[in-house]
Formats: structure tokens, C-alpha cells, sequence
């Protein structure tokens, strides 16, 4: 089973991404923010993360820094997950492997992440 990350503020929308990717065969990691997510990065290797983008206190932007600046999680997808419709050229600067636009339809959501991690 592939290892997912989410990185969301909004315990709502973690909850869901929680529950869809579950059902879509992934194991879970969820963090509520940035520091939260450098803790789990620093003992677990995802095989995909989900990050929002704008959260309180710290951009989502810190944990693609730490994921790039770690040789061991070098092979971990990254999907930027914002509201913001234009913040797609700040995700080609990041070199993530995938931009989404929320609301993120759960069945795309879901069908990306297996894309990616080439699992079914």
C-alpha cells in the first residue's frame, strides 16, 4: 500500500482527503500544519504529499523546501492543493509534480495519486 502525506489546516477538508484516499487503497499520515509535517517527514517517507498552500503561521511552500533539501524523500510526488487559481507558476518554481485547485474533485483526487505513485 502506498504512504500518503496530507498537510491541511482546514480539518474538514483534511477529514475528507483523509477518508477518500483510505478507501482508495492508500495508508494515511495527516498533519494540520507545517511543523506537524516536518516532524512526520522526519522519521516517515511518503510516497505522495498533499500540501495546501496557505495556511496560518507557515506556507505550504516550507514543506516542499524540506522534501527537496532531504535526499531520502527524494522520490516523493508532491501535489500543491491551493484556492488560489493563479499560484500555478509558483508550483512549476516548486517543481511539484502536480497542481490542484480546490474544491479537488475526490474521484480526480484519488485517480491522480495512483497515476503518480504508479499504484492501483
Amino acid at each position: 500500500m502506498a504512504l500518503a502525506l496530507v498537510v491541511e489546516d482546514d480539518e474538514n477538508i483534511r477529514l475528507l482527503y483523509r477518508e477518500a484516499l483510505e478507501r482508495g487503497g492508500f495508508t494515511l499520515l495527516v498533519a494540520p500544519n507545517v511543523k506537524e509535517a516536518i516532524k512526520i517527514l522526519d522519521t516517515y517517507t511518503p510516497d505522495i504529499a498533499f500540501i495546501d498552500m496557505n495556511m496560518p503561521e507557515h506556507l505550504g511552500t516550507e514543506v516542499l523546501d524540506f522534501i527537496r533539501a532531504t535526499p531520502r524523500l527524494a522520490g516523493t510526488k508532491t501535489v500543491m492543493v491551493t484556492a488560489n487559481t493563479r499560484a500555478d507558476e509558483r508550483a512549476a518554481e516548486y517543481g511539484v509534480d502536480l497542481f490542484l485547485v480546490k474544491p479537488v474533485p475526490i474521484a480526480e483526487m484519488i485517480q491522480l495519486a495512483h497515476r503518480l505513485t504508479g499504484t492501483t
